[in-house]
């Protein structure tokens, strides 16, 4: 039987979906390596993922405004990550390697500790939902890929494309909250993007929890209500501070 939603319980802890919940690093690492062997072996692999990150971040406001189309985007930020190694790459190679890249995207697992931390959450009274930002289609296969989509009820899910606001803007939590049935006060945003997420949680006036594994600098005059690396003891953490603040 299903609860009523008037009787659920409104706390809530949203997910980012790229790099958060699953390593993006593992199918850019093998397109780069199908399609660049050579440049795989010169180049470092995580280096070269952060600047393709910076660079799509960097080229994301324009694509949003219709400044600049999917594909152009997907294949400047790679030129460009590619550009600051002093490497120069064509057209067609980066299309290839994006090809290969969404292809891999397919094939994602959870990172470990996902699941867990989902149960344990659950168990302790809190909604579970995504906010993502990409195209719909795009990132509902790779929610199906992960089996996200066995866990997180539909309605939980916001993905840019469909919803037509892009995080950091916080009109899209905004959003979240009138959809979900929450209040900012009652949701935690989990991600690894300190100016998507953790800047557009906080402006939405949600708490953040950054994610971290990578050893990223953090930005200035905010402080993140966590910062944890992995998922191990993430609920407990999170279950942990909101006892405090009670």
């Amino acid at each position: 039987m299903n609860q009523d939603a008037s009787l659920q319980p409104r706390k809530a802890v949203f997910f980012d979906l790229d790099d958060t919940l699953y390593d993006q690093l593992v199918p850019f690492r093998n397109a780069v390596a199908e399609h660049l062997p050579e440049h795989a072996e010169s180049l470092p692999a995580d280096g070269l993922f952060r600047a393709f990150r910076r660079h799509s971040d960097l080229l994301w406001e324009p694509y949003a405004g219709g400044e600049l189309p999917l594909e152009t985007m997907r294949v400047m930020r790679l030129v460009r990550a590619f550009a600051d190694f002093g490497v120069t790459i064509d057209e067609r190679i980066s299309v290839s390697v994006q090809e290969a890249y969404e292809a891999g995207q397919g094939r994602i697992r959870f990172l470990p500790g996902v699941e867990a931390c989902f149960s344990e959450l659950a168990r302790s009274g809190y909604r579970i939902g995504v906010i993502t930002n990409g195209p719909e289609q795009h990132q509902w296969r790779k929610i199906r890929a992960l089996g996200l989509d066995r866990i997180v009820p539909r309605e939980m899910v916001f993905i840019s494309g469909a919803v037509g606001l892009t995080k950091p803007d916080p009109r899209l939590f905004e959003h979240v909250n009138r959809l979900s049935g929450t209040d900012p006060e009652q949701c935690i945003f989990v991600g690894d993007s300190w100016e998507n997420d953790m800047l557009g949680a906080r402006n939405a006036g949600w708490r953040g929890v950054w994610f971290n594994p990578r050893g990223n600098r953090p930005g200035k005059d905010y402080a993140p209500h966590l910062i944890v690396s992995d998922f191990a003891d993430l609920a407990a953490f999170i279950i942990k501070s909101e006892e405090q603040c009670l």
